[in-house]
């Protein structure tokens, strides 16, 4: 079973509304938290009218946080158009450029680089790259920089190299995925490198190491989780971790009762169980 959890091009709605969820945390200390509550019922064209009015009269710092929000809408209204799509990247430049070291700034800019990696018709990897990169290079303690290093594993395993290379790159981002200290990131990039790890035959000990260091960091999606469970609970079995299998089954069983899994989870267990 192949985890799903990052593509090259993904849906511009679900994945721009998870990240806009970063900055929360700053909206809820602004006068201006409607647009963003809109934002995250997935109404974009109302909140890109909305963070328009408010911006009229908005100053200082909740006007910089405004056009973020902006941003944000314009990248999700459907359809979606290279011109809103422009219009957003100069937005976000513009909040970047404003003040390029703080929170803000650095969600600003790793905003520009999921532009440049996903939004575009034709995508500009060598500046989505050259964008992260130079995110992780400022700070590479930041939450932000620790997101990027995701983001860059995708376009540095996945573009054409020898084979030789890719390892490289590989074991390069495995050691760079145990130093993240981020939560969400460190699940992001484990999870990540064991699907890039099954993809490639790098066998069931890489996938089973990664997706195993991913659940530590905390998997709290539930239709992520879900496959994570029952992920590592094959992998486990496979590998001969009997004692693993039976622990990540019985919690797949208990956590998710009613999946079409259920049955076939059910007799693996029955199997290590008889076989004690």
């Amino acid at each position: 079973m192949m985890i799903t959890l990052i593509h090259t091009r993904l849906p511009a709605g679900r994945q721009l509304r998870r990240t806009a969820c970063a900055a929360l945390a700053l909206v809820a200390l602004t006068a201006g938290a409607t647009p963003w509550e809109t934002v995250s019922t997935g109404l974009f064209t109302e909140a890109h009218t909305a963070f328009v009015e408010t911006g009229k009269t908005a100053e200082g710092a909740e006007l910089r946080l405004n056009r973020y929000g902006e941003a944000i809408a314009l990248l999700n209204v459907q359809p979606r158009t290279q011109s809103n799509i422009d219009k957003a990247a100069g937005i976000l430049d513009e909040v970047y450029k404003a003040a390029p070291g703080d929170d803000l700034g650095f969600e600003a800019r790793y905003m520009l680089g999921r532009v440049e990696q996903s939004q575009r018709s034709t995508p500009d990897l060598a500046k989505a790259d050259q964008i992260f990169s130079e995110l992780i290079e400022r700070n590479p303690a930041h939450p932000v920089a620790q997101r990027a290093q995701a983001k860059l594993a995708i376009i540095r395993l996945y573009g054409q190299m020898d084979e030789a290379e890719r390892r490289r790159r590989y074991d390069t981002f495995t050691a760079i995925s145990h130093k993240l200290t981020d939560p969400g990131a460190k699940t992001q990039l484990h999870l990540l490198l064991g699907e890039f790890a099954q993809r490639f035959n790098y066998g069931n000990e890489e996938d089973f190491a990664h997706t195993l260091a991913a659940d530590k960091s905390g998997v709290i999606r539930r239709t992520l989780r879900v496959q994570v469970l029952a992920r590592i609970g094959d992998l486990a079995r496979l590998t001969g971790r009997k004692e693993v299998a039976r622990d990540y089954y019985s919690r797949f069983l208990e956590q998710f009762p009613r999946t079409d899994r259920r049955t076939t989870i059910e007799g693996y267990l029955a199997d290590l169980n008889s076989s004690k």
